[in-house]
């Protein structure tokens, strides 16, 4: 046998021994262990909090702050949103609530507003105080931040930044805020940041042509802090690179919406009965992701169950029945009938933000928040509650993950620096 086949004969050796003994570690290892260490990281917070309780080495593991990174990092889909006055509405009832829907464990003298979310952490304000805090509405952590030195509308536009990366211990987060370079016009946009290590907002030196940025519009795509405007276009920054991007919607329609999958920008239009979603490569490219029907979208959440055949006895029980049974069991069809019927695009059907792993469609029709998975088809919802204003159409809105992300303290500087609009160009 010549060198060469003696060398890949003994290579192929070698991996054989190595793949027996990494099967050899795994035979025997009992079944609480494997699900400890390779499942309880893509469960819900609230869900992984129940199982605290199974053994104390599970809930030692989850009070890791390895398992609150890697727990941050895995692929997740969106959880509910928030809205005005009801807080936070989740998608999947009890496995996707949070302790406190209005966030009431951040102190503030009036109803908190949810600016942005990523990765599970959301950048809230308070208007009456004119202040800002970063938290976990899952874990219930917080921290407070200042003022960004520079805002020329109501609503802040901020956009936080979370870094998912193995070595992120802390929580340490970033926040980026656009403010028009002169007060009161639109065509130019600079950017302050604030990282929680530094403590402090700075001005950049980037700018961006853009005219009627949407305040309530930012999204997380990776590292990057995007926002769409009014006259269909999206800007984004980001503050690694000081990079800034400016693309036009795919789409010739009223109705579109930006949003993050997988780390990467994508934008939903609707295009005459169909929602179609755009991801956005290099180049300022987009490519056709997926086309979806509303009416797919809209359809009821709990269909009517199949016809069967009725026994003799179950005909007399229900021949038994009173007539005020039989009119509240009617009514009671009615209501269901109701609440179930699909929306056309004349109901006032209309796109929201979107974010997590996939890509999945979050759509309000009427008093139905609808989120419709693209690639499994599975559709998830929830009803606005009475509280919230007749009026609200989905502008002022946060598409939110829950996840166990630690939240950085932020350091906060004696002195801010010193911070000035750039010169117009």
């Amino acid at each position: 046998m010549s060198g060469e086949a003696e060398s890949r004969e003994a290579s192929r050796q070698r991996r054989r021994r190595e793949r027996a003994a990494a099967v050899e570690r795994f035979v025997g290892v009992p079944l609480a262990d494997v699900v400890r260490e390779n499942a309880l990281v893509h469960l819900p917070p609230a869900a992984a909090a129940r199982l605290r309780v199974v053994h104390p080495s599970w809930a030692s593991h989850m009070s890791s702050p390895l398992f609150a990174v890697a727990h941050a990092a895995a692929p997740r889909r969106v959880s509910g949103v928030f809205v005005p006055s009801a807080g936070f509405l989740p998608f999947d009832g009890d496995d996707d609530a949070v302790p406190s829907p209005s966030l009431s464990f951040v102190p503030a003298s009036s109803e908190l507003v949810v600016l942005s979310s990523s990765r599970g952490v959301a950048c809230c304000f308070s208007p009456a105080d004119d202040a800002y805090a970063v938290c976990n509405p899952a874990t219930a952590s917080w921290t407070a931040v200042p003022s960004p030195p520079w805002r020329s509308w109501p609503r802040p536009a901020i956009v936080v930044l979370f870094d998912t990366s193995a070595y992120n211990f802390r929580g340490d987060f970033t926040l980026v805020c656009p403010f028009e370079s002169e007060p009161g016009s639109s065509g130019a946009y600079c950017f302050q940041v604030f990282t929680s290590g530094t403590g402090a907002w700075w001005v950049t030196d980037a700018m961006s042509p853009a005219e009627g940025l949407v305040a309530a519009s930012g999204v997380a795509a990776g590292a990057t802090a995007w926002w769409r405007t009014s006259i269909g276009t999206a800007v984004g920054y980001t503050p690694v690179t000081g990079r800034v991007d400016l693309v036009t919607c795919p789409g010739d329609s009223d109705q579109w919406e930006i949003g993050s999958a997988a780390g990467m920008l994508h934008c939903a239009v609707i295009d005459g009965g169909d929602v179609v979603v755009f991801r956005l490569h290099e180049h300022g490219i987009w490519e056709v992701t997926t086309r979806v029907a509303v009416a797919e979208i809209l359809q009821p959440s709990q269909p009517p169950p199949p016809a069967r055949a009725t026994t003799s006895t179950e005909i007399v029980a229900s021949q038994q029945h009173d007539e005020s049974s039989a009119e509240e069991e009617e009514g009671s069809r009615a209501v269901v009938a109701a609440a179930n019927a699909p929306l056309r695009l004349d109901d006032g059907v209309r796109l929201l933000g979107f974010q997590g792993a996939e890509v999945e469609v979050v759509v309000l029709a009427g008093r139905r928040l609808v989120a419709f998975d693209a690639r499994t088809r599975r559709r998830r919802e929830v009803a606005v509650p009475d509280e919230v204003d007749a009026a609200w159409d989905g502008a002022e809105h946060a598409a939110h993950i829950n996840t166990l992300a630690l939240i950085a303290p932020a350091a906060l500087a004696a002195e801010p620096p010193l911070a000035k609009p750039p010169a117009d160009p």
